[in-house]
This record gives structure tokens, C-alpha cells and sequence, in this order.
């Protein structure tokens, strides 16, 4: 039974080294954990107490005081952290705490002198007990705010820890008659339980690691976010103010888009290439599709007669340079803002046609990424259906039948039928973003 308790506390001693190894030579973004001192308190309590508890069987009572009662001080630590996390701690908190631990090393070195070893485990059981159900209360609170899982797994963890605490006290009540002279005469049930108890304060630490992660995670998505928005908003004000489209023109293509990749989804065509994440950025990435205009010269961009052969040719340069301007847009040192590689593609691409006579590069078929391919209908549709002041505006009727007319030589036949489907919608957004001209 010694050898066993002693490998079991190795193992847990080596497990809170493992979690406070980030605190040392993490690399993540900890500053709020090391001002939680709460958390790496507890860590570095309950490494102790592992160790002490391996250490016990050679250094006798003094180390084993060291290791219950450090015990304590870390479910204390972890008390506070919670109550931390509930915006509910207090001065008044911290000092009940110091007093309670104070009056627990009193108690426990009293009876290490003058009690009994049962008297000491009931001692523990019972402060640990009341910490217990003190996290319990916490966490309970906690869960009305945050929905997460690692939350309600603490619950039951903490619960489990609290009943087998319990129970070790009952079964010594049970065998009251039995002198256990040190903790390792215990019987196989009494370690079990103890043993149980104990590499649950490792699982609550590991929930809470789990925890923290994932915020940081959470926290580092919206950075990105941020970022991602931030750069979107000044290139669409930036593509805005030099082209001579409507603010309007960039709503509806940004929903027609969106209309036609979910109904691609939905279809289960191109199913590989269209998750909900990917349908998103192209909806977001939509706008940016002419952003290549800002380099053509206002006296083309601007004129409201028709193009000569030479200014269409220049004209014709706007998707090059839309790709070109969203390359240098990308930032090396943020790697996930993958949006921009999709408005590359449509920027760039947008104008290809499906049997190759297209622009920039002449691409044919399914060598056109496919969310240039949905922007294209969707550029032509608004501009067919949209007044202009060197054109009429066409009726839904007409512009459906031009469309098809066109499916298997501008356009991705697939992206047609997916286009038909929806029709519906299409008017309904055209009419709800109308211009007024």
C-alpha cells in the first residue's frame, strides 16, 4: 500500500508541474493569468502537497501537516479563482479565508500532537467538505452567465470530490474500532477513496487549464475579427468612393452571393468546397469585387457614354489591379484572415467567362475558382436589373432570360440552375435595395 500511495502522488506532483509549465515556458498571452495569482496559487500549492504526501512515508508528521494543510490552502485558492470568475470576490473573502486556513493548521497540528489519525481525517474531510461545497455554490452562479461545458463538468467533478470525501469519513465511522497508527494503514477501500479525491483537484486544475485556453482562443479569434473587419471596412470605403456604383449595388451583390453559394450547399454541389465559414467570408469578400477600379482614370471610371475599344481595354484592367491591391492588403503576421484570399479570387476573377473568352487571364470552366464564378452572375444580374444613367433598367423577366441564354458561356451552368432556384429572392432583394435615381 505504500508503494502504491507513493507512485499515485509522483504521478500527481508530476501533473501540476505539467500544468504551471506554461506560466515558465509557454508562450502564450498570459498577463491576465499571472494577475489571477488565484490560479498559479493553487498549481503550486497542490505540487507541494503532492510532493510532501510522496515525501511522508520517510519524513514523517512534520511533511505530512505540510501536505494537508497545503491541500487546503490550494481548494481555498481554487475558491477564490471561482469566486474571481463571479465577480463576487471581496477584502471580506480573502480574509475569511486566511482566517479559515489559520484555524485548520491550528486544529490539524493540535490533533497531530494530542488526536487520533481518524480525528485528523475527519478534520480534513470536513474543512475540505465545506470548500467543496463552497465551489459548488460558485460554479452554480457561474453557469446562469457562461454556458461553458468546461463549467458544468467543474460541477461535477467538485461534486463527485465532496461525496467521496463523505464517504471516506463514513466508512472510518464504520470501522471505528480499527487503529489506524498512520495514513498508509488505511484499507484498499479508504485509499481508493482518498486517492479519488485527491486526482480530482488535478481534474478540476486541468478543466480550468482547458478553460482558460479556450478564452484564449476565443480572444485571439476576435483580434482576427477585428482586423478582418477593420481592413474590409476601409477597402469597401476605399473601393466606394472612386467607383461610380451605389452603395446599394454592393448590398444586393452581397446577398445574391450568398443566396447562391447556400443553395449550392444546400444541393449538396460542391459540397467540399462550401461550409458555412467559406459561404461566409464570400458574402463578406463580395463587396471588394471592382475594388480594382480605384486605379482606372475618372475620365473612363466616370463617363456616362459608352467605352471606345481603347478605354474598355483599360477598363478591362480593374481586375488585375483589384487582385493586386488585396495582395498587398495581406499581412504576413496574420495568417488566418483568410477572407482576403477570397475577395482575391472574385476581385481578380470575376469577369472569366466559362467558356474562356474572359478577362484577365482567359480561364475556362472549373479552373475559375468558384466564388468568381457566383459573383459573376450576381455582377451581371444587378447590373441588368439596376438603372444607370446610360441605361435602362431591365425587368427580372428579361434579365432571366439573358442569364440563361448565356449559362455554358459566361456562366457556370450550375450556378445558373442554383440562380433559378432563387429567382424569387433575387427580386425580392433588388426591389428591397432599389436605387433611387
Amino acid at each position: 500500500m505504500v508503494l502504491a500511495n507513493q507512485t499515485f502522488y509522483l504521478v500527481c506532483f508530476i501533473i501540476f508541474i505539467g500544468l504551471m509549465s506554461p506560466f515558465f515556458w509557454g508562450k502564450w498571452v498570459q498577463k491576465e493569468w499571472r494577475l489571477i495569482y488565484f490560479w498559479p496559487l493553487a498549481l503550486s500549492l497542490f505540487s507541494i502537497s503532492s510532493l510532501a504526501f510522496y515525501l511522508a512515508t520517510w519524513m514523517g508528521r512534520p511533511i505530512l501537516a505540510v501536505a494537508n494543510l497545503t491541500l487546503v490552502a490550494g481548494t481555498l485558492s481554487i475558491c477564490l479563482l471561482f469566486s474571481y470568475w463571479n465577480d463576487s470576490l471581496s477584502k471580506s473573502k480573502k480574509l475569511f479565508s486566511m482566517i479559515w486556513l489559520l484555524g485548520t493548521a491550528i486544529s490539524y497540528l493540535y490533533l497531530l500532537e494530542q488526536g487520533s489519525t481518524h480525528q485528523r481525517i475527519h478534520l480534513m474531510n470536513v474543512n475540505l467538505g465545506m470548500l467543496l461545497l463552497w465551489q459548488l455554490v460558485v460554479l452554480f452562479f457561474i453557469s446562469k452567465k457562461d454556458n461553458a461545458y468546461q463549467i458544468k463538468l467543474l460541477m461535477m467533478v467538485v461534486l463527485l470530490q465532496f461525496l467521496m470525501r463523505m464517504a471516506r469519513s463514513a466508512a472510518l465511522y464504520s470501522e471505528s474500532n480499527i487503529e489506524i497508527l498512520n495514513l498508509y494503514q488505511e484499507d484498499a477501500v479508504g485509499f481508493l477513496l482518498r486517492a479519488a479525491s485527491f486526482l480530482a483537484n488535478a481534474v478540476v486544475c486541468i478543466l480550468i487549464a482547458n478553460y482558460y485556453l479556450e478564452k484564449l482562443v476565443r480572444h485571439h479569434q476576435k483580434a482576427v475579427q477585428s482586423v478582418e473587419d477593420g481592413m474590409l471596412s476601409s477597402l469597401n470605403m476605399l473601393s466606394m468612393v472612386r467607383d461610380n456604383e451605389t452603395g446599394n449595388h454592393i448590398l444586393r451583390t452581397k446577398n445574391y452571393v450568398k443566396l447562391i453559394a447556400d443553395r449550392l450547399h444546400e444541393s449538396g454541389v460542391f459540397k467540399d468546397q462550401l461550409s458555412e465559414a467559406v459561404i461566409n467570408r464570400m458574402a463578406k469578400a463580395a463587396p471588394l469585387h471592382d475594388i480594382g477600379k480605384i486605379g482606372i482614370p475618372d475620365t473612363i471610371l466616370k463617363k456616362d457614354s459608352p467605352l471606345s475599344e481603347e478605354e474598355r481595354n483599360i477598363m478591362q484592367t480593374h481586375a488585375e489591379l483589384g487582385a493586386k491591391v488585396l495582395e498587398a492588403a495581406k499581412m504576413d503576421d496574420v495568417k488566418n484572415v483568410k477572407i482576403l484570399d477570397t475577395a482575391i479570387e472574385i476581385a481578380g476573377s470575376h469577369h472569366e467567362r466559362w467558356d474562356g473568352s474572359g478577362y484577365p487571364k482567359g480561364l475556362k470552366g472549373l479552373d475559375i475558382p468558384l466564388p468568381a464564378r457566383i459573383m459573376s452572375l450576381a455582377d451581371m444580374y444587378d447590373a441588368l436589373v439596376s438603372e444607370r444613367v446610360y441605361k435602362d433598367r431591365w425587368s427580372h423577366e428579361d434579365a432571366k432570360a439573358e442569364i440563361v441564354r448565356l449559362k455554358g458561356i459566361f456562366f457556370d451552368p450550375v450556378v445558373v440552375e442554383a440562380f433559378l432556384h432563387e429567382q424569387d429572392q433575387f427580386i425580392r432583394i433588388a426591389n428591397m435595395y432599389r436605387d433611387d435615381l
